[in-house]
């Protein structure tokens, strides 16, 4: 077994037993049906116009109770998250990456961390590298009109683990979670209406939205909002 593979498997254990106390404690709470840590649901994105800022993966599977959004997060315009203004930016108007900010915004980012890493960058030309992919992956979205599952990707992520995380707020309403930010804003000027995501909170007022959310993806020919 290749090392690789062992970090896989290592990995996704790591996550199932973090899994394990929220899973437990939600259904004994809410039944068969209730919602899990880091479970995959459909979203259209679409119809998603505010992110929360402050309510990590930790929040994934928790339910609401009290008035929204939760207190650690803080509700703000979707095109105030400096990613998604760059990346629409550039995918619309064409205009390059170097121009729209978010290279000196991400150099900022990583001279404030304490490793000095950011989204697995460490300097200009490793942000460089990162969005020359950003643009391969763009192009291969564009043509399938779809974006893959994580587990479509690699069978061993755990759940939607890395997937693009939306928190389900009163009546349904949506909220991105600001994870999954550049996958995100290609779904937004692709006009994809139904994409694969990870469960964030969820609000009690919307807990019976969870079957309607759980429904298998359309096929990629009907993702598309005309």
């Amino acid at each position: 077994m290749n090392f690789t593979l062992l970090n896989r498997i290592r990995k996704k254990a790591k996550y199932a037993i973090t899994a394990f106390p929220r899973d437990i404690h939600n259904i004994l709470l809410y039944g068969a049906e209730a919602p899990l840590f880091c479970e995959r649901i459909s979203v259209n994105p679409l119809t998603c116009m505010q992110y929360i800022y402050g309510l990590g993966t930790s929040y994934s599977g928790k339910i609401i109770h009290t008035s929204w959004p939760p207190q650690d997060g803080l509700i703000r315009n979707i095109f105030e998250h400096p990613k998604i203004l760059a990346s629409y930016m550039h995918w619309t108007q064409g205009i390059p990456w170097e121009e729209t900010g978010i290279f000196q915004f991400l150099l900022g980012q990583i001279d404030n961390h304490k490793r000095k890493c950011f989204d697995n960058c460490y300097d200009l030309e490793t942000i460089k590298m990162r969005y020359a992919k950003l643009d391969i992956i763009f192009e291969e979205v564009k043509n399938a009109l779809r974006i893959k599952t994580c587990m479509g990707i690699d069978p061993w992520f755990f759940r939607e683990k890395d997937g693009i995380y939306f928190h389900i707020g009163p009546d349904g309403s949506l909220f991105f979670g600001d994870g999954g930010c550049h996958r995100f804003a290609m779904a937004l000027v692709l006009g994809l209406n139904n994409i694969p995501a990870k469960l964030g909170c969820i609000h009690k007022s919307s807990l019976h939205l969870l079957p309607l959310l759980r429904k298998p993806l359309q096929d990629s020919s009907k993702c598309r909002n005309h």
